[in-house]
């Protein structure tokens, strides 16, 4: 991904997220490691492309008793 690119995916962005944003790219400005190790990124890539309903929140909290 070029800079152009980069620059687009910033003007799409909703304002809402714009602090979120910022606080990521500082964290990577100052931080030599990613925040996630290669091997979560690709177990999240195929989280995220198993498809079916997902698990409700309440559910996750009752299972964690939270």
């Amino acid at each position: 991904m070029g800079k152009q690119q980069f620059h687009e995916l910033i003007d799409r962005l909703p304002e809402s997220e714009t602090v979120a944003a910022a606080r990521y790219l500082e964290f990577l400005f100052t931080h030599e490691e990613a925040p996630v190790d290669p091997e979560m990124l690709q177990r999240i890539d195929a989280a995220r492309k198993q498809r079916g309903p997902g698990i409700p929140h309440e559910e996750i909290l009752r299972e964690f008793g939270a």
